[in-house]
């Protein structure tokens, strides 16, 4: 383990180039399942101004991860997978 945050960590895999993002089950499962039901309501409706702020914060959460895992590489000195 690289590091640790509040719901997700980075970790190095033995035999991989580059760390990963280790989240909760419980977090993905939640993440997973907004995104699921703003694509439904979408779907339906695709000016649903509730299915787009739930999207828009599946996506907030999204970068707070992936700054939490460039962060965590910068600080290593290791250099992004892309």
């Amino acid at each position: 383990m690289l590091s640790r945050g509040t719901n997700c960590s980075v970790v190095q895999l033995a035999g991989r180039a580059f760390p990963g993002i280790h989240l909760q089950g419980d977090t993905f499962a939640a993440l997973l399942k907004q995104l699921a039901e703003a694509a439904r309501l979408l779907r339906h409706d695709p000016g649903d101004r509730a299915a787009l702020d739930d999207l828009d914060d599946a996506v907030e959460e999204a970068e707070r991860f992936l700054a939490f895992y460039e962060a965590t590489l910068s600080q290593r000195g290791i250099r992004r997978p892309y």
